[in-house]
């Protein structure tokens, strides 16, 4: 009935059992070395975005502070530029402004002027932010 003596079945079955084994011993040791290998290259990218939500900050910090500063230097322009005269009142006393430098213009063209550079000066800054945070950021 059997071709082979049952001895023979036997220690081919413990082999098989024994190759089993070891194939499922060698996978777990794989997978549990590959999941600490995981564990470590995901604390070490959480660290590595810490670094550079802080390093983020810092600049979006210093960049808020320098508009700050620009928005702060324009109100007082405004409001310096109040005294000037206005384009309306030297049309109606017939004076007419065909040249002058920036301290001789009219408080409207003054106002409009200074409002572009303060907002050029804004984007400038808000460009150099840029810049930091990509520098920061590809290092």
């Amino acid at each position: 009935m059997f071709p082979l003596p049952i001895l023979t079945y036997v220690k081919i079955a413990v082999v098989a059992v024994l190759v089993l084994g070891a194939g499922y011993t060698g996978y777990s040791l794989e997978a549990a070395r590959f999941d600490r290998y995981k564990a470590e290259q995901i604390s070490l990218v959480q660290k590595l975005q810490e670094q550079h939500q802080e390093a983020t900050d810092q600049i979006r910090k210093k960049k808020n502070a320098k508009i700050a500063g620009i928005n702060s230097q324009l109100n007082d322009a405004l409001v310096q530029l109040h005294s000037r005269p206005s384009r309306t009142q030297a049309a109606s006393n017939g004076q007419a402004n065909s040249g002058c430098t920036g301290a001789q213009l009219y408080g409207e063209d003054a106002t409009v002027l200074e409002r572009e550079a303060a907002r050029a000066d804004t984007i400038k800054v808000a460009l150099q932010s840029c810049y930091a945070q990509y520098d920061t950021l590809s290092k």
